[in-house]
């Protein structure tokens, strides 16, 4: 899958405490994983959470703590796999939410499939 950039309806909550989610790849297929890029402001906090948000039932599943500063140049990535959603296929989308309060979203991607076949390794 190409990679895809976040459009301006992914970030959810603007301000100067944001943090905002510039572009996210989701490779399925064996080993599968999905990378994501970041960007911050001074006042944005020192970390945050992935979540992986299924769509259908709204379900969160917490994939990665970051930390929002580690690489500087007010930009950031990750990458993580399908560990916290393992045998669950469906629809999801990637959150990026405060460390503190799950529910405080910063920022969203579109939503992509996940399938059973995702999962193999």
């Amino acid at each position: 899958m190409a990679p895809t950039v976040a459009s301006s309806e992914s970030n959810v909550k603007r301000g100067n405490d944001g943090i905002y989610l510039t572009k996210y790849e989701y490779k399925s297929g064996k080993h599968s994983y999905i990378k994501y890029w970041w960007s911050y402001k001074d006042r944005s906090p020192e970390k945050f959470i992935i979540i992986f948000f299924e769509v259908r039932h709204k379900y969160k599943y917490v994939a990665k703590k970051e930390w929002t500063k580690k690489y500087g140049d007010y930009k950031g990535h990750g990458k993580t796999d399908l560990d916290a959603i393992r045998g669950k296929p469906g629809k999801y989308t990637i959150r990026i939410v405060s460390y503190d309060d799950h529910d405080y979203v910063y920022a969203e991607s579109e939503p992509f499939w996940v399938k059973e076949k995702d999962y193999d390794y």
